[in-house]
Order: C-alpha cells, then sequence, then structure tokens
C-alpha cells in the first residue's frame, strides 16, 4: 500500500508556480467580469511553443515521493505525469482565448505517450495547442496537446488533456452503466490523507479550492474535499507494471479526502492492457488502458 502521512512540502515552492497562479487568477477574474471579445474559432488559435525552466531538483524529489514511486527510479529524470506542474498553465492560455467557462471545466482524463526520458536541469520546450474541439448534446469536449521535450529532443513526452465544458443549453441525462466482463487483478493500493490536495496543490499550482479549503469544497456538487485528478492518475501509474510507453485513462468519480485502500487494478484481454482505479466504497474513479 502506497501512503504518505508525513511528507511536509515546502510553501517556497508558490515560487516555481507563477505561470499557473497567473493562469488561476486570471480565470477567477474572468468568472467576476463582463466576458471580452474573444476568439471563437479555436482553429485559429496559434499554438504556443515556448521555452522554459525546468522544476528544480527539490520539487522533483518531493512530487516523486509523493506519487509513490522510491526516488532512485528517477534519479536523473523527470516522471512523465508531472506535465501537470507545467502543463496547466500552457493549457489555460490557450483556453483563455475561447468563449468557454474556465470556471466550470470538468477534467475528464489524460493520455500520454513516452518516447524518452525527461531530463533534470535541462531547460524545457513546450509546443501547446487546442487539438480537438467537440460541441454536441449541451457540451463541449477539448482535448489540448501539450508536447514536452528539450531543444536537442524535441518530443519526449506527448501529452493530451480532456476537458469538457457545459454549455447553457445542456440537459443531465442518466448514464448507462456498460457491463464489464473482464477479469482483475490488484496491482497495489495507496491511501490519501485530508490535506493531500493542499500537498498536490503546492507540488503542481493547481490551486483549485475544491482540493483543499474545506468550506468551498463542501459547497461544490462532490460536498467535500477531492483529490486532483492528476493526483490519483500520478499515484496509479506508478503502480503499474514496467516500463509504460502509452497510457489513456479517463476520470471517472474523484477519490475522496481523505480515503484508504484504493485499488489500483489490471487486466489483460485480447491483447489490450487495461487499468482501473476502484475506490473503498468500490466506485470505478478512473479507467483506461495502456501498453
Amino acid at each position: 500500500m502506497r501512503t504518505v502521512h508525513y511528507q511536509q512540502i515546502p510553501l517556497q515552492f508558490l515560487f516555481e508556480h507563477q505561470a499557473t497562479l497567473t493562469g488561476l487568477g486570471k480565470i477567477f477574474l474572468r468568472s467576476f467580469k463582463r466576458a471580452k471579445a474573444v476568439q471563437s474559432d479555436w482553429q485559429a488559435l496559434a499554438p504556443i511553443k515556448e521555452i522554459i525552466k525546468a522544476p528544480s531538483d527539490e520539487l522533483v524529489n518531493h512530487y516523486i515521493q509523493w506519487s509513490g514511486a522510491p526516488l532512485s527510479k528517477y534519479s536523473n529524470t523527470i516522471p512523465a505525469h508531472m506535465v501537470s506542474q507545467w502543463g496547466l498553465s500552457f493549457a489555460t492560455r490557450l483556453l483563455l482565448q475561447t468563449a468557454y467557462p474556465l470556471s466550470q471545466v470538468i477534467n475528464q482524463g489524460v493520455s500520454l505517450k513516452i518516447y524518452g526520458d525527461i531530463p533534470r536541469n535541462e531547460k524545457l520546450l513546450i509546443q501547446a495547442k487546442i487539438a480537438t474541439v467537440d460541441e454536441r448534446n449541451g457540451l463541449a469536449r477539448l482535448s489540448v496537446q501539450i508536447i514536452t521535450g528539450t531543444i536537442t529532443q524535441p518530443e519526449l513526452v506527448e501529452t493530451v488533456l480532456h476537458m469538457v465544458f457545459m454549455l447553457p443549453h445542456f440537459k443531465k441525462s442518466k448514464r448507462t452503466e456498460s457491463r464489464d466482463d473482464k477479469t482483475w487483478q490488484s496491482v497495489g493500493e495507496w491511501s490519501a490523507t485530508a490535506d493531500d490536495g493542499f500537498k498536490f496543490a503546492l507540488l503542481t499550482g493547481d490551486f483549485n479550492p475544491i482540493h483543499w479549503i474545506g468550506p468551498l469544497a463542501k459547497m461544490s456538487s462532490f460536498g467535500q474535499k477531492v483529490l486532483h485528478g492528476f493526483g490519483m492518475f500520478a499515484r496509479s501509474f506508478e503502480l503499474l507494471p514496467e516500463p509504460i510507453q502509452q497510457i489513456d485513462v479517463r476520470f471517472l468519480k474523484p477519490v475522496k479526502l481523505p480515503s484508504e485502500h484504493n485499488q489500483v487494478e489490471i487486466s489483460s484481454e485480447q491483447g489490450q492492457n487495461h487499468v482501473r482505479l476502484v475506490g473503498a466504497a468500490g466506485q470505478i474513479c478512473l479507467t483506461g488502458q495502456y501498453s
């Protein structure tokens, strides 16, 4: 079982998330201000290509420890799933140019293609763009592609963030549960403490209050604090068989904070490797495929 109870995350890491915090601030202000004219044609949005400073060794080490991996696994590299630390700011910059209400975005999942290791202590080359937009049935589904590399190796990890926005004419419909006949086996479990939302925010810069401010989280649709989708993804990823070259997961239900005995299970059927995260109450929180 992976449980990190006593790890202290230094508050000084806030200074490494300035781009993300600036983006979150703009989202907050936009929710109160009158909407300005924004680009309605997402295909006209120019991709972003920038070189940024890599996260510090200390931040990377704390992130690895929080994720449940041994430091030796990433002694000279950065975990591919740590893209949430720098990718969120790029996604926010792109989405702020659209008309969608960013304060109501739902993170639906993530896809990773790992072509090589992200080295430590090298500047990172980031290429980001809105890859697809699909508006139907009162929902706008967006995917944002973020390619992380270096100047000499520009394509090391390709990330696609899957998001959805509810449009004004959205009507909720009952979801039909699909039958699952797979044979699952557990590869491990992890638990989360009440303050893991705040810890993950300090590690990545994602300070959405539903993850760490109790009174505000109670006012949300979840009714209490929940772990970031990328947080449950990172901890589940680190229990999978190695090496992972490609993974595509969807977030179905949140991991509430605190929670214990979240089971990571895998299944191999007809040449496909499947993964899911089962919460303590038996709910499926995450599901997907990997290779």
